[in-house]
């Protein structure tokens, strides 16, 4: 009996700890939304046209990074931390990483270019700033929180 309660705490603990990593990127993903589109200041007609391909591309571009992050530290990881890797591993790691940063950079060209078809160059420019700015706040909220000790 004890066993099932221990196992019952532990599920709910887990299920509720994913439910809360979804809500805060959602929450996130928000944010991030209402800042572009402050920044950039689309109109109605754009905005039905620049989301959809925007949306596309992010996620394509997140699903590298994590390609590129997760591939790295699970071979890291696996050799039981970067000093037992060998030359070799590392090379390869090195070359994996310039693959994936290749298509990075590919994707950005192919989002700018369809993007330069829906909204002007200067939204872009702007578009490009707001990422960073956002990112940036971010990370800067990340680093009060762990400093305050959420």
């Amino acid at each position: 009996m004890k066993k099932l309660l221990f196992i019952t705490f532990l599920l709910i603990i887990t299920s509720s700890s994913v439910v809360s990593q979804k809500m805060n990127r959602q929450k996130i993903t928000l944010l991030k939304t209402a800042f572009i589109t402050d920044a950039i200041v689309l109109k109605p007609k754009e905005a039905e046209k620049f989301w959809p391909v925007y949306n596309q591309y992010s996620n394509q571009l997140q699903q590298l990074k994590f390609k590129i992050e997760g591939g790295k530290m699970r071979e890291i990881k696996a050799a039981g931390g970067v000093e037992n890797i060998s030359e070799t591993d590392a090379q390869e790691i090195i070359n994996q990483s310039l693959v994936f940063e290749k298509e990075i950079y590919e994707t950005k060209i192919k989002m700018v270019k369809e993007l330069s078809k829906i909204i002007s160059a200067q939204q872009i420019v702007k578009l490009q700033k707001a990422e960073r700015d956002f990112n940036k706040r971010i990370l800067q909220e990340y680093g009060r929180r762990k400093r305050m000790g959420q």
